[in-house]
């Protein structure tokens, strides 16, 4: 690990460098002592100096067992800015946690979470937010946890909310709402959840290969509380709510659950007595609300369009196609279709069921498809029904009155053209009827709404993305170019995109039948 200063040196006046003890965010930590002795700890701010400043520059004055205490806020002869703080000789949380896969000693976790939350509760109480609450952010010196690295607190405003948000906390510890650039304190409360169920399981509950899939997830899919012990899945699932609505109000409301949480009292059990298994609390389900919905609808907006562009980047380079134009025509189409679904299911407020309303809604939004798909393809709406015969083109050696002047269309051929017949005559079906009629069908015969629901069977599941190739293929002789069928393509896209954007909840389970004993 490479630092800009050694040990010895002097860049800051009145202290010197011993070592250098890691590299931060935002800049450089050394372990220096002052010329009268102390110990201290000196951050060297390397980059966006703006924010780490003003995140510092609240809390120099507090005072907490819990908190790192910050000193002073110096500038040296080069202009470089550095933040004297208090320097603790311990190791930080993150690496006690690398120890410990499996997690730490319930009471041990116990313990140190409630000293890192009255931290925070001191933080919030006298108005910043933390906005970066994580286990490389906590340090522990003689079994005292202390939550240092302030760089992105900021305090509330008027509104009691963060109006905007620059690489805000690491992906694995930030809330849902994050992405939205609107939020309060609840963001140290879900990332105090996710810190407390990482002490006791080991791993934090949202992994995944890259930073877009892991706030996927923080966006869409419950946490796996198999590994959490019984008495703290409550506190733990409503922490981790993806609605700020439904969690703790305050940070002080999650310690006083934490604090009430004691060693479970087992009652002697009498002889013939049937031991039954004890059920473990389940979290609670609360209906979203149009807030709720409108805020995931965004996230799943927003996902599904990236998706949608990293998958058809994928196909196109498997198909050789690398054209501009292809690739935009099958990125905006397969967008269109994962909008077209994930928009009217998440604020249709009645219950998500098969009806005739719900069918001939999808039915217009398929017309719609059709009309967009024939816009992509650069048709013009006059067009449309014209007769496809072309005026012959003087070439070379042809004189102008070798040219026989065109017809002119008498009044009942011009009827013929624009009736049914003439839709279906010699000429065929023009290309609005083709990508009108296959994008009315497909969303007719499929039931896309099952793919996006919240308590459909499986998170993910083939045969919605079997059923849109199936439908996709059979109406083939609907489309206009055969020899380019994208739209089957997009189809299959959607399928998987749709699923993969909408929050998941597993469906209830189904009532334990009552146990008899045979000896009764």
């Amino acid at each position: 690990m490479k630092f800009t200063f050694s040990s010895g040196q002097r860049p800051l006046a009145g202290y010197t460098i011993k070592r250098g003890i890691g590299h931060g965010g935002f800049g450089e930590v050394y372990y220096a002592v002052s010329d009268a002795g102390k110990e201290v700890a000196l951050k060297l701010i390397l980059k966006n100096h703006d924010v780490e400043l003003r995140g510092m520059k609240p809390c120099l004055n507090f005072k907490h067992p819990n908190l790192v205490t910050l000193y002073d806020i110096r500038t040296d002869d080069k202009g470089n800015h550095w933040i004297i703080m208090e320097y603790v000789a311990g190791e930080t949380l993150s690496a006690i946690l690398q120890r410990h896969p499996r997690g730490l000693d319930v009471e041990l976790a116990r313990q140190w979470f409630l000293e890192i939350a009255a931290g925070v509760v001191y933080l919030h109480s006298n108005g910043p937010a933390h906005r970066d609450l994580k286990p490389g952010n906590i340090f522990i010196e003689n079994n005292r946890a202390k939550v240092g690295d302030y760089s992105l607190c900021k305090c509330l405003n008027d509104s009691g909310q963060l109006a905007q948000t620059q690489s805000v906390g690491t992906v694995y510890y930030m809330a849902p709402e994050i992405s939205t650039g609107n939020y309060g304190n609840q963001i140290d409360i879900y990332a105090c959840g996710i810190i407390l169920y990482e002490m006791l399981t080991g791993e934090p509950p949202f992994i995944g290969e890259t930073a877009v899939e892991v706030m996927m997830k923080h966006q869409t899919s419950l946490p796996d509380m198999s590994k959490v012990p019984a008495e703290y899945v409550p506190i733990v699932s409503r922490a981790l709510a993806k609605s700020p609505l439904q969690r703790f109000r305050t940070i002080g409301e999650m310690v006083k659950a934490v604090e009430a949480v004691g060693r479970p009292v087992v009652p002697p059990v009498e002889a013939k007595t049937l031991e039954r298994p004890v059920e473990r609390p389940k979290m609670e389900t609360i209906p979203p609300t149009v807030r709720m919905r409108v805020a995931e609808l965004c996230g799943s907006l927003a996902l599904s369009a990236l998706l949608a562009a990293l998958l058809v980047v994928v196909c196109g380079s498997v198909a050789k196609k690398t054209a501009l134009d292809d690739l935009g025509r099958y990125f905006f189409l397969t967008t269109s279709l994962c909008w077209a679904v994930l928009i009217p299911v998440k604020l249709w407020t009645a219950p998500v069921e098969e009806s005739w309303k719900l069918r001939m809604l999808f039915l217009a939004l398929g017309l719609g498809l059709g009309a967009q798909t024939l816009w992509l393809e650069g048709q013009e709406l006059p067009a449309l029904f014209a007769s496809t015969s072309i005026a012959a083109e003087p070439s070379e050696g042809m004189l102008a009155k070798d040219i026989a002047p065109p017809k002119q269309e008498t009044t009942s051929q011009s009827r013929r053209r624009w009736s049914l017949a003439g839709l279906f005559g010699e000429q065929g079906m023009p290309p609005m009827v083709r990508y009108l009629g296959y994008f009315a069908l497909v969303f007719v015969l499929m039931r896309w709404w099952k793919l996006s629901e919240r308590r459909r069977t499986q998170r993910f599941s083939l045969v919605g993305v079997v059923a849109a190739a199936f439908w996709g293929t059979v109406l083939l002789f609907l489309w206009p170019r055969p020899e380019e069928p994208y739209g089957v393509v997009a189809l299959v896209l959607a399928a998987v995109i749709i699923q993969l954007v909408s929050p998941w909840e597993p469906p209830p389970a189904p009532k334990a039948k009552k146990l008899r004993l045979a000896n009764a």
